[in-house]
Parts: C-alpha cells; sequence; structure tokens
C-alpha cells in the first residue's frame, strides 16, 4: 500500500451500525471496491477462456452484496429526501457514468475488437448500441462481429444489466417510504419483505426467456430488503467478528455448493458481514474517490479485449483477474473524475446541489435522530 494508507486493521464492535457508519471514518467504499474485484475475478473464467467454474458464483455473491449495500444506503437517503430530490441525485449517480460506458465500448473498445478479429468495425453499429441500450435496459448487445474470435462473443458488456434492476429498486423504495404507514413502520415492512422475496424467489425458481426477468428480479430485491431492514435496525444493530466470520464462512460454502440456496440463505449473512467489515475496517482504501461503480461497469469490456488478445492461453485465472484489475482501474479513475463526480456535483434548478464526493449508490450512511439532519458527503460508487 502507498504512504496515504492507514495500516488495516479490525476492531471488535460495542457501538450500533448507526454510529459506526455515522461519519467520514467507515470502509464501506472499500467494500464495495472488493465487491467490484470479486466480480472482475468470477469473470475471468468465462471471458478468458478457461471454462466454467463453480468459482463464478462469488460474481453473484459481489452483485449481491452491492444490492445489501445500496438497500441500506437508499432506504437512509429516501428517509432524509422528498421523492423528487431523491430520484434526481439516485438517476446523477447511475445514468452519466452508464452512458459513458457505452459510449466508450461503442467508440473505444468495439472498434479495438474489430481490429484484433479482423471483422472491422461499423460507426452506425455502435451508435445503435448506445441509443438502444441507453435506458438501462440492454436490449442490443453486440456491435457487428467486433467481438469475433473472443472466448465469449454474446456481448460487449454483461455486467450492465444489473442496473436497471437496481434502478427499479431505487423507484421502489422511493414510492414505498412514501406511504405514511411503511415509513412509520418501516421494520415491520422490511422484515415482510427479507422473508418473503427470498421465499418466493425460491418458489418462483429460474424461469426462462423474458420471464427471467422475474426471477432476476426476486433475486436481487431479497439483499436489498435485507439492506433496508439493517438500516430500518441501524440503532440496534450491534455485530461481532465471531459472527460476522461465522456468516462469511456460511456464504462461501453456500456459494461453492448450491446457487439456489445461496439466492434463499444468504441475503442475511451477506448484510451482517459487510456491515460489519465496513464498520470496523479501519482503511483509507476508497475513502475520497468511488471507483466500484467504474470498476463494476468497464470489467467486463476490458476481460473482452484481454480474451481476444489470447491472455487467458498464457496465464492461469489468478493472473488473469489481476491484469484485468489494472488495466480497468485508470478507467474507472477516469470515470469517477470526468463523469460521475462532476455529474453529483452538478447543481440542478430547484434542487439542492449534492455535496461534493457522495458515494453510490446512495448518500454516505447517517445516523439521523429526528431532530438533526447529518448531510454527510461519502467519496463514492455505485
Amino acid at each position: 500500500m502507498t504512504a496515504r494508507y492507514r495500516s488495516v486493521t479490525f476492531e471488535g464492535m460495542s457501538s450500533p451500525v448507526a454510529t459506526l457508519l455515522s461519519g467520514r471514518d467507515n470502509s464501506l467504499g472499500a467494500v464495495r471496491l472488493g465487491l467490484a474485484a470479486a466480480v472482475i475475478l468470477a469473470h475471468s473464467w468465462p471471458l478468458g477462456g478457461y471454462g466454467a467454474s463453480a468459482m463464478e458464483r462469488f460474481g453473484a455473491v459481489g452483485v449481491d452484496g452491492f444490492f445489501a449495500l445500496s438497500g441500506f444506503l437508499i432506504a437512509g437517503s429516501r428517509v432524509r429526501n422528498d421523492f423528487r430530490t431523491y430520484i434526481t441525485r439516485r438517476a446523477r449517480r447511475i445514468f452519466p457514468g452508464f452512458w459513458g460506458c457505452l459510449l466508450v465500448i461503442g467508440f473505444v473498445f468495439a472498434p479495438l475488437g474489430g481490429l484484433v478479429g479482423g471483422h472491422g468495425w461499423n460507426p452506425a453499429q455502435s451508435l445503435s448500441y448506445v441509443l438502444d441500450n441507453a435506458t438501462l435496459w440492454m436490449t442490443n448487445p453486440t456491435i457487428g462481429a467486433t467481438l469475433a474470435g473472443a472466448p465469449n462473443p454474446g456481448m460487449w458488456n454483461g455486467s450492465l444489466w444489473t442496473l436497471m434492476y437496481e434502478f427499479a429498486a431505487y423507484l421502489l423504495c422511493g414510492a414505498a417510504l412514501g406511504i405514511g404507514w411503511v415509513r412509520r413502520n418501516l421494520v415491520t415492512s422490511a422484515a415482510i419483505a427479507t422473508l418473503a422475496l427470498p421465499v418466493l424467489s425460491w418458489w418462483v425458481g429460474d424461469l426462462s426467456g423474458a420471464a427471467h426477468m422475474l426471477t432476476s428480479a426476486l433475486r436481487l430485491f431479497s439483499f436489498f430488503a435485507v439492506g433496508v431492514l439493517a438500516y430500518a435496525l441501524r440503532d440496534r444493530l450491534h455485530t461481532t467478528t465471531p459472527l460476522a466470520i461465522s456468516a462469511v464462512v456460511l456464504v462461501a460454502a453456500l456459494g461453492i455448493t448450491d446457487e439456489a440456496a445461496l439466492n434463499l440463505l444468504s441475503p442475511i449473512p451477506l448484510t451482517y458481514a459487510l456491515l460489519h467489515i465496513g464498520g470496523t475496517w479501519k482503511t483509507s482504501i476508497a475513502a475520497k474517490e468511488d471507483h466500484s461503480y467504474g470498476l463494476y461497469v468497464y470489467g467486463w469490456p476490458v476481460q473482452q479485449l484481454l480474451g481476444m488478445a489470447g491472455l487467458g492461453a498464457l496465464v492461469p485465472v489468478p493472473v488473469f483477474a489481476a491484469v484485468s484489475f489494472a488495466c480497468t482501474l485508470p478507467l474507472a479513475i477516469a470515470s469517477w473524475r470526468l463523469v460521475e463526480r462532476p455529474a453529483l456535483r452538478l447543481s440542478l434548478p430547484s434542487l439542492p446541489a449534492r455535496p461534493a464526493g457522495d458515494l453510490h449508490p446512495a448518500d454516505l450512511p447517517v445516523h439521523v435522530r429526528e431532530h438533526v439532519d447529518h448531510r454527510a458527503a461519502f467519496a463514492a460508487h455505485r
């Protein structure tokens, strides 16, 4: 680590989650960075041409973790803001970085892919790719034959599909917390969703075709709901290191053994472990800038180019993943500094300016008592 990073330590916890996550001195940004790295690692098997592996499920765990933390952060953001302010801020966090990624794929990655694969590139097809997918609904996954020769030529970015569900979760959460009874009884409401959604997801199963959207929504919203419940219980929720370790072991075991069991049983332990780590891990990694969103959205296309270049045939999976991370990080930094942060700082008419450095997917988790409004800025992600 460079000198500007403090030593990384874990501390036992006696304070509630609300206190530990009430200011800048928490590590949720570093946790999200780790989740993005897990997704890149999991995608290394299919995109590097290594074949299928049970380890790919840890990419799903990374995505699930993003939704769990989103639920915690987003609930706080909605409680502190009216719906218009809330959803405008959420849109400013999701869409600019997403649109920037589409443009870079269409007009940087695709030409490189056409050059490496030898099948050329058509700018009109790139423009169609950008416009067709601009609403978060990924209806156009490829750009001509620019992925010809890749180990997995089906799509230029297989990570972006989750953003539609995340924004849908923002909308549902925003609408639900606009209902007086739900807001007054947030623990009860979130607990019902926490219990019902995983069971409903298990009962529905893995649907095919267009109906698979329901499968995905139920799975991801299950984790989001647990995050909302954790926010509702933030004053009473205490975590301990032994229980957090047990939760990590349980999630890892479920990830290796069975995907259906992972989706049904891991929302609570995964959320518990992530909040514990975020509240007790003392590090300045990702404390000032949030690169996790950029790592997540740019990791797949970077790995596609590396796969097309034949890196997977030369190195083992861990090296492929490390090179992927190293090549993606500069893009993530550029995305944050040139697109995401400026969008968050943009002041819109009749809306309060967003504090500089606010984190994705929500405001800095703040313990807001009824008579206090701490609008702390947390430097960054998704």
